[in-house]
């Protein structure tokens, strides 16, 4: 994965319970989900109410979930919305704390340099690679009073210019830069 950039275009998809094929209203609760089909460079965002989630509804095999986290409809408005703001973020970012392949290890790395421009994260230092690990970040998450716990993050080793512009590429397709930072 070193050097080269991986594609993270995300499609979203309409707000549309995956599984029922009821629509979701402005306010309700729901489960999004990340979905990676087989042969496919992107990435599928699906909606799910929580009624049908907490049911065990799940994409089907060959799709497999990549990723999820709880989100609410907004409120329809002129600009553009985030596909997930940063609370939505910092779940999907704990969310893959366990993660295991190398797109889902990069993606949560990339959430996490993303989430340190948000000020969500704080840089607390770095563990180079060993025999038995790979190099890893510390980042802390910064909470009000002081503390918060610390993550593990693997450096996937992605050159400079892969994370630029695998960076800007999350943060385009996500709608990140067209809300306002918190």
């Amino acid at each position: 994965m070193a050097g080269s950039p991986a594609p993270y275009e995300i499609i979203r998809t309409q707000d549309i319970c995956a599984h029922t094929g009821q629509e979701l209203a402005v306010g309700d609760e729901h489960i999004a989900a990340l979905i990676e089909r087989p042969g496919e460079e992107s990435l599928v965002r699906s909606l799910y109410s929580i009624q049908a989630w907490e049911q065990g509804a799940r994409p089907q095999s060959p799709d497999r979930l990549f990723g999820f986290w709880k989100r609410i409809i907004p409120e329809k408005e002129d600009r553009v919305q985030p596909l997930v703001n940063d609370d939505e973020m910092m779940d999907l970012f704990e969310q893959l704390d366990e993660a295991t392949e190398s797109k889902q290890i990069a993606f949560r790395y990339l959430l996490g340099l993303i989430l340190m421009r948000k000020k969500r994260l704080l840089f607390e230092g770095s563990t180079p690679a060993s025999e038995d690990a790979p190099p890893e970040l510390a980042l802390r998450q910064r909470i009000k009073g002081g503390g918060g716990p610390v993550f593990r993050v693997i450096d996937p080793q992605l050159d400079d210019q892969a994370i630029t512009d695998a960076t800007e590429e999350l943060g385009r397709v996500m709608n990140l830069d067209s809300a306002e930072d918190s």
